[in-house]
This record gives structure tokens, C-alpha cells and sequence, in this order.
């Protein structure tokens, strides 16, 4: 208003200029309000696939025009363009400036005003009272590789550990395991291995001997580190037993319901032994091109040739074949993208799941997998695995928090 009393009332009134500066003034006082109809946009599109055709564009530049950053930069393109405006006066670059501040975070802020700590250098002080403002420090990020906890698998996390001030900053979750305490993937699950092609599991049975990697069945604590006290066990005994039992007091065993509808009507599926442990029926062709790409141990330009002349071409972008003796890659949602070390097929659930550590006790319930639209409304099994925190993992980042709160 101070500004546009200095000039004429009718452009103040009509100016297209004028105008955009005052609505997108009104616009950016509605955070809530915009916040909500893109919320209300964003869960139209998932609802109706909006991806890759002639209507995305248009929700995409709906939903930017809406952004604080879209609606900033139109109102300060208006502020240039209107010539009428006095753009030496400080009232006008003081305006601008405003709009500019009007929609950072606080951190954004503080960033905004070091700069003009460090112009008349008074960093340190600014540092001093920002340290008194702030309740919470964080040293850097940390990356986290699972494998240094017990977990058979190479899976990197990065973590944000906010610790109060008063009490010691956390800069590191210290492995507890050495590299060559490493639990492999031979150790992980070798005693899932005697399941057949398209069959169903419920009780552990006689697995598949590899000689050369019995040695790397090792005794071990609870957190993987190698022992030959009475209460050491193998990766595969610590996941039959529990890890975390002890932790707690169970009101009845782990069961498994096939559905919601079940649960409520306690219509419980039989107790078995094992959980999860089902692979699916592979036809021939499947096999013969699984067992090929572990014969050449990855795929790989020649695999990929070989496959092709035998007509076993697949439209997969990548296998990999499991190292009996090392850890496996980042456990995903897809089955089929690990092949067996040495039974040539896909992972089970159960097996996926003792690559992250978890016990034999966590029961996955729902379908197996599930594809397509589906997987809007149901969360297959697999899916539950792959998108888990490693429990070893989970538990290290723990105690670590716990041994450094008084």
C-alpha cells in the first residue's frame, strides 16, 4: 500500500502488474489452503494413473503455479516489469526482498542472514547465537552398511541422528562385527536349501551340503560376533531361536491368517514350523535360463549371447546371482532378481528375509506378489522384506543411542 499511493490511482487499480503483486500476495497467505488442494491433485493422480499421457502436463503445471516458489518469482517478475515503480528507492528493493524471505523455512532464514555475517565478519558470533537457539545437533550424516552389523548383506543407509544439546553428540554407529566376522550368505541360509520347484515348505527339512562353504557356518553372539561361549550360536540357530524374544513376553506363538477378514473371525491358519518359505512353479525354460546365467556367475554380455542363441532371451534388465560365500546386494522387492547360489531359482520370502536379519518368528502376511495396479492397495510379501530396515542393523543404531543418553 505505501508503495502504490505514489502513483497514479487508476494504474494502482486496472495495472495487470498491480494486480498479479496483490493476488499473489493473497496466494501466498493461503499456505494451508494451496497446501491442500495439491494434496487433494497429487492423490487424484495416483487414483487415476496419471503418468506418461496428454494429461500430466497440465496436473504438473497446475500443481507448480500453486508452489510458493512459482508464485514468488511471478510477483517479483511484476514488480521488474512495472516501470512505474521507483526501482532505486530502497522502499521498492526492501519490498522485493520480503517477498523473497516471505515463504523460507527457518534454516533457509538462518542461511539467508549468515550471509550477512559473513559480508561484516561476524560468522563466529552469528555460530554462538545460533548454537544457543538450537535444541538439537546433528555431527554429519552417517552412512550405515548393514554388513558391519551382522547382517548378511551389503546395504547402505545414510542416518540423521538428532542428539539434544546436553547430551553427547553421536558422529558414528560402530560396527560389530569385523570384515572378517561378516556373516555370508552360505551361512544365512543354507539350512532353507532342500525346498523344491513350486512347492510349499512348513517344517525345516534336509538341506543341500556345499563341502567347501561348511566352513563359514561359524558360532556367533547375538550381534554377530564370532564366539565359542555356551550361549553362541549359528546366524541360522539365532534365527530359529530368536534374537529378540528374550526382549519380550509373547501372549501366543506367531500364526499366519489369510486374510483381514480372518483375523476378525480368528480363523487362524495350522501352526507350522517355518514360515514363508514358498517358491513359485518355474517352467522348463525358466530353469534352463536361470541355471545358465549361474553357470556364468553373472549377466553379462556372454550370458546374455548364450541365452539368445539358445532362444532363452528375457526381458529382465538384470540378474544376480547370489555368492554363497560373500554378502549379498541390497535386498529388493522383486523375487526373481537374485538367482540361488545353488538351487538355480528364485528366493523365497524366508530366505530374503534372513538376508535383513529377521527371525524366523516374523511371519509376512498377505500375498506372495502382486503386480500392477494391485500394488496401490495391497502390499505384497516381498515387499514387506525388501523395504525393511535390516533388524541387526536396527538394533546396533539402538544401543548406540542408548549408550550415549545419561
Amino acid at each position: 500500500k505505501s508503495i502504490t499511493r505514489k502513483i497514479d490511482y487508476r494504474l494502482s487499480k486496472s495495472n495487470i502488474n498491480i494486480a498479479t503483486i496483490r493476488h499473489g500476495l493473497n496466494l501466498l497467505r493461503r499456505t494451508d489452503e494451496r497446501n491442500a488442494i495439491s494434496a487433494a491433485i497429487i492423490n487424484e493422480k495416483t487414483h487415476a494413473d496419471i503418468d506418461n499421457d496428454f494429461f500430466v502436463n497440465g496436473f504438473n503445471s497446475f500443481l507448480s503455479m500453486i508452489d510458493d516458489s512459482t508464485i514468488i518469482n511471478t510477483i517479483l517478475s511484476a514488480i521488474d516489469t512495472f516501470t512505474e515503480f521507483d526501482h532505486t528507492s530502497n522502499e521498492v528493493k526492501e519490498f522485493r526482498e520480503m517477498i523473497k524471505l516471505y515463504a523460507y523455512t527457518l534454516d533457509e532464514t538462518f542461511d539467508f542472514i549468515r550471509s550477512y555475517a559473513i559480508s561484516d565478519k561476524s560468522e563466529d558470533e552469528f555460530n554462538s547465537h545460533l548454537e544457543a537457539i538450537r535444541l538439537y545437533r546433528v555431527a554429519r550424516p552417517i552412512v550405515a552398511l548393514s554388513a558391519n552389523y551382522g547382517v548378511p548383506q551389503n546395504r547402505e543407509r545414510v542416518l540423521f541422528i538428532g542428539c539434544r544439546k546436553d547430551q553427547q553428540l553421536i558422529d558414528d554407529v560402530p560396527a560389530t562385527v569385523s570384515d572378517e566376522e561378516k556373516v555370508t550368505v552360505y551361512e544365512a541360509i543354507h539350512d532353507l536349501d532342500f525346498i523344491g520347484n513350486g512347492s510349499m515348505e512348513t517344517s525345516y527339512g534336509k538341506r543341500r551340503v556345499i563341502e567347501d562353504c561348511e566352513p563359514l557356518i561359524r558360532t556367533r553372539e547375538v550381534q554377530g560376533r564370532l564366539s565359542q561361549s555356551d550361549n553362541a550360536h549359528t546366524f541360522a540357530e539365532w534365527s530359529k531361536t530368536g534374537r529378540f524374544s528374550h526382549r519380550f513376553t509373547f501372549s501366543c506363538e506367531p500364526f499366519y491368517v489369510r486374510s483381514i477378514d480372518d483375523l476378525k473371525n480368528n480363523l487362524f491358519c495350522e501352526e507350522p514350523a517355518l514360515y514363508n518359505h514358498q517358491t513359485s512353479s518355474q517352467s522348463d525354460e525358466v530353469k534352463q535360463r536361470l541355471s545358465i546365467i549361474a553357470r556364468h556367475g553373472a549377466y553379462d554380455t556372454d550370458c546374455k549371447q548364450e541365452l539368445s542363441e539358445l532362444g532363452l532371451d528375457s526381458n529382465k534388465r538384470n540378474y544376480t546371482v547370489l555368492n554363497p560365500k560373500g554378502q549379498s546386494p541390497t535386498v529388493v522387492t522383486m523375487p526373481d532378481d537374485f538367482i540361488h547360489y545353488a538351487a538355480h531359482r528364485a528366493m523365497t520370502v524366508r530366505e530374503m528375509a534372513r538376508l535383513q536379519s529377521f527371525d524366523d518368528s516374523f511371519v509376512f502376511q498377505g500375498k506372495r506378489q502382486t503386480g500392477g495396479n494391485k500394488r496401490k492397495s495391497e502390499i505384497p510379501q516381498y515387499t514387506l522384506v525388501g523395504n525393511a530396515v535390516p533388524p541387526l542393523m536396527a538394533r546396533a543404531i539402538a544401543n548406540t543411542i542408548l549408550q550415549h543418553i545419561k
